[in-house]
């Protein structure tokens, strides 16, 4: 049996966790990924080096739990979406950014600069490409735009992930209604036909 999912269950394990990822996030803004070492997160998290390598084997496996983590989250949000077009891009937007919020101080060091490039690029590819733009593409389509959809769904990533740092690195942020409103605005003001209009929020 894998020992680490045999002591999930222990408080101490439970309590050990906790402190090494904290530690771990507060390293990361403090530090930089590339920077901070197996040494530095036992100090800060006052836990023996043992007792570190009974829960990660080094940094980039902790690091690659986060990854896992928040590709699962995300993609539960997104894919627990019912509805489709305008309203299902909508929707999914504002739950993430719910989801950011919830979890500010993580999200700054993960993708800050300080953060892991190869990272930060995973889960772009992961989830804004692979699974959010899937979403924008068809609302688009649906909208009369002629642009083949894989130019649309790369535009959409890098358009998408860029707003995303941008509101993460504002200290008086908007609110995830108010940033999904912004990038809806801007996303299918960009794309659509001359004519056609983005349906309030709250329209059929």
């Amino acid at each position: 049996m894998n020992q680490r999912r045999h002591k999930q269950n222990d408080l101490r394990f439970i309590k050990a966790e906790h402190v090494i990822r904290s530690s771990f996030i507060c390293l990361i803004a403090e530090k930089g990924f590339e920077e901070l070492s197996v040494t530095d997160i036992v100090t800060k998290a006052q836990i023996g080096r043992g007792t570190f390598y009974l829960h990660y084997k080094d940094k980039h496996d902790l690091l690659h739990t986060f990854e896992k983590e928040l590709t699962a989250d995300m993609q539960e949000i997104i894919r627990s979406i019912q509805t489709t077009g305008v309203l299902a891009v909508r929707q999914i937007t504002i739950e993430l950014f719910t989801y950011f919020e919830e979890n500010i101080t993580t999200m700054r060091a993960l993708f800050g600069e300080r953060g892991d490039f190869g990272f930060q690029t995973r889960i772009k590819e992961m989830v804004w490409y692979a699974e959010f733009s899937k979403f924008f593409v068809q609302s688009i389509r649906e909208n009369g735009s002629a642009v083949p959809s894989e130019y649309l769904a790369s535009y959409i990533e890098s358009s998408i992930h860029s707003l995303f740092l941008t509101w993460l690195k504002k200290e008086r942020r908007e609110s995830p209604e108010e940033i999904t409103e912004i990038i809806m605005e801007l996303m299918m003001t960009t794309i659509r036909p001359p004519g056609v209009t983005v349906l309030p929020s709250g329209s059929p």
